[in-house]
């Protein structure tokens, strides 16, 4: 296998701040282990919370994989600012890799993202620099109900027209579930190189030795992400709140918030306080990436229960790998991939989408079995270490790059 000189453009944050920053730290953590030279680009500003995970650096270097803010380091706060901090994250990519690839420092750009001028001018960059072009197509989103001219629905044709008409012309395509695997290629029609990584994780982070109960007294079932409708966080507190009820011994915690500024907890807490469980939820809000690991391991069941629709189909989530590797037993709903690779009361405790007794019938199997348990977390971590361990990803990969 020949080292392959990789860029891979992040259109999000990095090295921290949400699903896509993790997913590609780990993946650049693993194509450099396979030996590639891995550098990662940042066109746009960071933009994650307010204080959390701030990064002032120019260049940086994580895990041994450099990475360099193009244009702006972080997303600016003024009119004008966003407007030149999008444009020059337009540009200055293809000025960086045209320039890289005069001097033979290029063979692999690699993109997570479906915006129609990101990727117009990637492909007109590999056109003229001969380069490989490989795009991760990490979800589906659903079409907005907004108005055609609200900035969510012109997002939304923008990655639609991205994916229908200009991914077809990608050397390689990563997607992470096999909905958008048959989708690529029976509805696009794409002939190329396609491979399905459904995640990527690096469990030594998780590996702290004990961590205190958050709660002395309580069960703790906790949710990290952003608790949006999309996740299922209604669900989750509807069914808490039966649970709660029947087991007083019980306590949610909520990790998270969203990352694109402002927050959803406080109309969330009026929530709770609806269902009568306000003074047994908690909500962190947003968290450092290396509190992460800590509050994971602090609860003793760990819930994912996303509803059935386009968005769980299409997407893997990408905190299901840290909950394995937390080594908290997990109940997840079956949507998706999810049923294709695990076995309830084997890995996980599948439940119904959107079936609320159901869902509360599955947490108590859990607390009522210490046995359950043990093996759900012993069997998980398994099948992490078997699949998405970012050592075997990173090897997959670096294979399916060399192949195109």
């Amino acid at each position: 296998m020949s080292l392959k000189k990789i860029a891979i453009l992040v259109t999000g944050n990095f090295p921290f701040g949400g699903a896509s920053a993790n997913f590609l730290r780990n993946l650049s953590l693993g194509l450099a282990k396979e030996e590639n030279d891995i550098e990662v680009l940042i066109p746009t500003g960071n933009y994650y919370g307010n204080k959390v995970d701030v990064n002032s650096k120019r260049k940086g270097n994580i895990d041994g994989v450099s990475y360099k803010h193009l244009g702006y380091i972080n997303h600016p706060k003024n009119y004008l600012g966003k407007i030149l901090d999008l444009t020059l994250g337009l540009i200055l990519p293809m000025v960086y890799l045209i320039k890289k690839s005069l001097f033979n420092k290029l063979d692999v750009i690699l993109v997570y993202d479906l915006t129609f001028l990101n990727i117009t001018l990637l492909l007109f960059t590999k056109f003229i620099t001969n380069n490989k072009l490989v795009i991760i197509v990490p979800e589906f989103y659903e079409k907005p109900k907004n108005r055609f001219h609200s900035l969510r629905t012109l997002n939304w044709y923008s990655f639609y027209f991205s994916l229908k008409y200009l991914v077809r012309y990608a050397d390689g395509i990563i997607v992470l579930t096999s909905y958008m695997n048959n989708y690529i290629k029976s509805e696009l029609g794409y002939k190329r190189n396609i491979i399905v990584v459904a995640n990527v994780i690096d469990p030594d982070r998780f590996d702290i030795g004990k961590v205190k109960p958050f709660s002395k007294d309580k069960i703790t079932i906790g949710y990290c992400g952003t608790p949006t409708r999309k996740d299922g966080i209604q669900d989750l507190l509807k069914s808490f709140s039966i649970l709660n009820k029947r087991n007083h011994k019980t306590h949610l915690l909520i990790i998270g918030d969203i990352t694109n500024g402002g927050s959803i907890i406080q109309n969330l807490e009026k929530d709770t306080l609806a269902l009568g469980i306000k003074d047994n939820v908690t909500f962190t809000g947003l968290v450092s990436y290396n509190k992460m690991p800590g509050l994971l391991k602090s609860c003793q069941i760990l819930a994912l229960i996303r509803p059935q629709g386009i968005v769980s189909d299409a997407g893997f989530p990408t905190k299901l790998g840290e909950y394995f590797a937390s080594k908290i037993p997990v109940v997840v709903t079956k949507v998706g991939d999810i049923p294709r690779y695990f076995k309830d009361e084997k890995q996980v405790i599948l439940v119904e989408p959107g079936q609320i007794e159901n869902i509360v019938e599955g947490f108590e199997r859990l607390i009522n079995s210490k046995e359950l348990q043990q093996e759900l977390t012993f069997n998980a971590f398994q099948w992490l270490e078997k699949n998405i361990n970012y050592r075997i990803v990173g090897a997959n990969v670096s294979s399916f790059i060399n192949s195109i």
